[in-house]
């Protein structure tokens, strides 16, 4: 995403909604993208069109008065219509919000799938994003998706004159090779890399991202304790204060670093598609199957 022009915005009427509605509106004031709200209903024609008003209400409202915004009301999965939706407006960016029930889980949520599943970056915001967000943390395992999701993050910091950190976790969980003696195989732990022993792998990671003109810097911490890697994360976001997170799309990347806890239902491979924006949130990817439609 080079060019932030068309945001399309999940919209739920509840408080998940009214978040994502104010992330958008601070990046649309800061790029001059236009937005459309989308709310997705079951197949019933009276809350179609009640929901149709409380819309236009939201569209005609004093915050979005400088915007160009439009709106429109869809029937069937709310994840299936606004990934659609997304693609008919030629969309380059779609935010949600996270749960509006504080006891929904988030996997197998709306918002979930649609990070999964979605062909454009997507934004989950928890908290309002705000117009003067001034640092973003960018997670990486320095794979091709994490590389996607930094030229992203980038893009984005350039809009807001924000500050980058780069942040990586060496994990503290033991990794193993298999040794052979009398043509037996036996597991054989192998210590984990120091911060000196992967600055190769920064400069790879770094090298060619348009870094000239942004203040960033990078991070690498070691884990002490199990699933470390989403606690050091948390806490290097409080220490940065942090206002955005943007990690990669890859879902095996995401559980073999400790950012996700468990397993999502559906597939355990992902298609590498751009970054995923996120307000405390760990994203994952997703695939889309053409000849049968979107796979749970």
């Amino acid at each position: 995403m080079r060019q932030l022009k068309r945001i399309i915005v999940g919209h739920d009427l509840g408080v998940g909604g009214e978040v994502a509605l104010g992330s958008a509106v601070a990046l649309a004031n800061r790029c001059g993208a236009a937005l459309r709200l989308v709310h997705v209903v079951e197949p019933l024609e009276a809350y179609q069109q009640k929901t149709g008003v409380k819309l236009q209400a939201l569209v005609a409202s004093l915050e979005l008065a400088r915007l160009q915004v439009e709106y429109e009301v869809r029937k069937g999965k709310p994840f299936v219509e606004i990934i659609i939706a997304s693609r008919a407006w030629l969309a380059a960016l779609i935010v949600v919000g996270g749960a509006s029930r504080t006891e929904e889980p988030f996997l197998g949520s709306t918002s979930e799938r649609i990070l999964r599943k979605a062909m454009v970056p997507v934004m989950v915001t928890k908290k309002p994003l705000s117009s003067e967000a001034k640092t973003f943390l960018v997670p990486t395992d320095f794979s091709s998706c994490a590389r996607k999701a930094a030229e992203e993050a980038l893009m984005l910091a350039k809009y807001f004159s924000a500050r980058i950190v780069f942040f990586h976790v060496l994990g503290s969980y033991p990794s193993y090779t298999i040794a052979y003696a009398h043509d037996l195989g036996v597991s054989v732990p192998i210590s984990s890399p120091s911060p000196e022993e992967i600055e190769p792998e920064w400069e790879a990671f770094l090298s060619g991202l348009p870094l000239e003109k942004v203040d960033w810097k990078k991070c690498t911490v070691t884990a002490q304790e199990s699933p470390a890697p989403a606690q050091e994360m948390t806490t290097t976001a409080n220490q940065e204060g942090l206002r955005l997170q943007a990690c990669d799309a890859l879902r095996k990347s995401l559980m073999r670093n400790g950012l996700l806890s468990q397993p999502a239902a559906g597939p355990s491979t992902a298609r590498c598609s751009p970054g995923r924006y996120q307000a405390n949130c760990a994203g994952k990817g997703g695939i889309y199957e053409k000849t049968s439609g979107f796979v749970d």
